[in-house]
């Protein structure tokens, strides 16, 4: 563990990162963008990326496709009743194909720079075996009844009408507005809330394919001894739509590049641990009534 997250665990927790893909003083810059009040110099840090870099220079070309085969029929009672989950819709936004199969790890591209190592030992312990066929695709592909349950606390000021929602998963986000009615007289709007859906996804984008989501689980398996990730498979024609344009992710040049960042990778010398500062997600509604000139 990391010096920071070892004397301030209350506020600080380790991450895998990385860094071996970023210029030394990028690296660095991410390093001290993590951590408010570093307590490790950058003379430690520093060799730790200069040896991250040098792992990564090391390698050969690797723009290979991943062995893909369809998922047994054995899984058709799961794979249909995914499919019929009203979220299962989100997935298909911006997609031309899909299919449930097993996809192997190997030359799988990775846009995402950051696992949590909290996280992803806690879902190591809940792995299943490699030799566990059934237990591994509902650990990969859970229907929405098998998710688990996410604290959120809710807290209400009736004098500024206003509620904030808070929760120590950062996947929580806003879904869209709702509205309805609620007696004669009285309608409501408002917004739903929930949190990014658990099935392990990848996505074909001009002849890539690209860990969309479920980094943590499949880093899980990774480290569980397996070799081939059971998950929904998609394709389609707009980078956008493989997630790899969200905040902090690794540039598209790069994930399209002969020398991509694989999800392996976060079990390689190209991954330091580093401390971030813990966070917790807040969603808040206010409402309030104003009067304007026509």
């Amino acid at each position: 563990m990391s010096k920071e997250a070892t004397e301030d665990p209350v506020h600080y927790s380790d991450w895998l990162e990385l860094l071996g893909f970023m210029q030394e003083q990028e690296a660095l810059g991410h390093i001290h963008a993590s951590v408010p009040k570093p307590v490790t110099p950058d003379d430690v840090w520093l060799p730790k990326i200069r040896k991250a870099r040098d792992y990564v220079a090391s390698l050969p070309g690797r723009a290979s496709n991943p062995e893909i085969s369809d998922l047994p029929k054995t899984f058709k009672e799961r794979t249909t009743a995914l499919q019929g989950e009203p979220s299962f819709s989100e997935h298909m936004v911006g997609m031309k194909s899909s299919r449930f199969a097993y996809v192997n790890f190997r030359d799988l591209r990775c846009f995402q720079v950051r696992l949590n190592c909290e996280y992803a030992d806690a879902l190591v312990e809940k792995a299943p075996d490699p030799s566990d066929h059934e237990g591994t695709v509902r650990f990969c592909l859970p229907l929405m009844s098998e998710a688990l349950n996410v604290e959120v606390l809710v807290s209400l000021n009736p004098v500024g009408n206003t509620v904030a929602l808070t929760s120590q998963n950062l996947d929580m986000r806003v879904l869209g507005m709702v509205q309805g009615d609620h007696s004669p007289g009285r309608k409501f709007v408002g917004f739903a809330y929930g949190f990014g859906l658990p099935q392990v996804l990848a996505v074909e984008y001009r002849g890539a394919y690209i860990i969309k989501n479920g980094h943590h689980r499949a880093f899980a398996l990774i480290k569980k001894g397996h070799t081939r990730l059971p998950c929904l498979v998609l394709s389609t024609d707009n980078y956008q739509f493989t997630g790899g344009q969200m905040s902090g992710a690794f540039p598209p040049d790069l994930v399209m590049s002969d020398r991509p960042p694989l999800l392996q990778d976060f079990a390689s010398d190209a991954a330091v641990q580093i401390p971030r500062r813990r966070t917790r997600a807040v969603v808040s509604v206010h409402a309030e009534v104003q009067q304007i000139p026509l």
